[in-house]
């Protein structure tokens, strides 16, 4: 028999709640990607119970810097939090059987293996012999089409999404987008999949579904504005020439500040506030076109203009007349943001202090109950 660690042997800090979303839900997450890892955070914080299988070696993601003063990997300490752990060898003999022995009091399992890994260890739907169990896929390229058993990662779906190709400056390079962006996008698409098929089956008569989440087709579905542009003006999206007020934050007097002059009215209202009052009068302007055509006009005057503001300042001048706009914030200044200390965003686990729930849901709350569980040292036991 192959057993998962019971609660009460590695129980989760702050109980699993009966008012959460997913209070009776079980997870076995086999994955090792940071797209896997971010579905089942968020399953964990609509409170799922979910148990994460690391390697001998670790979560990928324990090796990832920045790491804290006592070493432990941040980017792990983030996507990990809310899990319980044990460790478990996908190298062994009878991997397959014993995930499918795993599996059996399980509602969903997560993984990341492309087709070829998954067959190489002889792990199928079929084979977890579970009729109820929704089995999530989080991979590049998906488990279907030729590209499916090609190795990549959040670089390569950048690429070939045709994120890089937009992201970044005319001049440079093509850019990855920053951070963990393919993983959150994949895994937030991934973990709504995964409520919906839970909803299916308690609906339906209890039959389990696979779902298959490439992260390039979840990329190419987040870029289709820019394919849509493409179709209409019949060229492709460039990336911006340079950082002027109509493509992105331009500097002020203590940082950078983004002005949205979409609108007649932004325009009128952000020029009369920095003293342009030619450009605010003058009818002319008041048309998107008129003024992504004729930007040399104007650009300079108003990124000088801009120049004699501090960001706080600007921004409440212009949000008084309604105009979107918004300043730059540092860490620091993000952490003592007001209007999310208003909203008690930040939250706490095992002492540590946490980024908050993205969303409220007021009958069944989010809810941080743990840090990443230290690196498991217990194979799960079998016998």
């Amino acid at each position: 028999m192959v057993r998962l660690p019971p609660r009460e042997g590695q129980a989760i800090p702050g109980e699993l709640a009966v008012d959460q979303a997913l209070a009776n839900v079980r997870v076995l997450d086999i994955s090792s990607s940071a797209g896997g890892a971010w579905c089942t955070r968020l399953l964990a914080d609509l409170g799922a119970d979910v148990i994460l299988l690391e390697p001998p070696g670790g979560h990928p993601l324990r090796s990832e810097a920045p790491f804290d003063l006592d070493g432990r990997s941040l980017v792990a300490e983030y996507f990990l939090a809310n899990k319980r752990a044990a460790r478990f060898d996908f190298e062994a003999d009878d991997c397959a059987g014993r995930l499918a022995a795993l599996a059996k009091p399980v509602d969903v399992v997560v993984t990341s293996l492309r087709p070829s890994e998954a067959g190489r260890l002889g792990l199928s739907y079929a084979a977890f012999g579970n009729a109820s169990l929704v089995v999530a896929h989080i991979t590049p390229y998906g488990i279907s089409g030729k590209r499916a058993d090609t190795p990549g990662n959040e670089l390569t779906v950048a690429a070939l999404s045709g994120w890089a190709a937009l992201n970044g400056q005319a001049s440079s390079s093509p850019l990855r987008p920053t951070g963990h962006q393919v993983a959150f996008c994949a895994g937030t698409v991934a973990a709504g999949c995964v409520i919906a098929a839970l909803v299916d089956r308690d609906r339906e008569g209890g039959a389990g579904q696979e779902v298959d989440i490439s992260e390039l087709d979840v990329m190419v579905s987040a870029g289709s504005p820019g394919i849509l542009r493409g179709q209409y003006t019949g060229h492709s999206t460039p990336r911006r020439e340079s950082a002027d007020v109509t493509a992105g934050p331009v500097p002020v007097a203590d940082g950078y500040f983004a002005l949205t002059i979409s609108r007649a009215h932004f325009w009128r209202d952000a020029m009369t506030v920095l003293g342009l009052h030619d450009l605010a009068e003058d009818p002319r302007w008041e048309t998107s076109w008129y003024r992504q055509s004729h930007k040399d006009e104007y650009s300079g005057r108003v990124g000088e203009a801009m120049l004699g503001w501090k960001k706080a300042d600007l921004f409440e001048e212009l949000a008084a007349r309604r105009v979107v706009a918004g300043p730059v914030l540092t860490m620091e200044e993000l952490r003592s943001n007001s209007h999310l200390a208003e909203r008690h965003f930040w939250t706490e686990a095992d002492g540590q202090d946490f980024p908050g729930a993205p969303f409220r849901m007021s009958a069944t709350p989010w809810r941080l109950r743990s840090r990443a569980p230290e690196p498991p040292t217990t194979e799960v036991e079998a016998k």
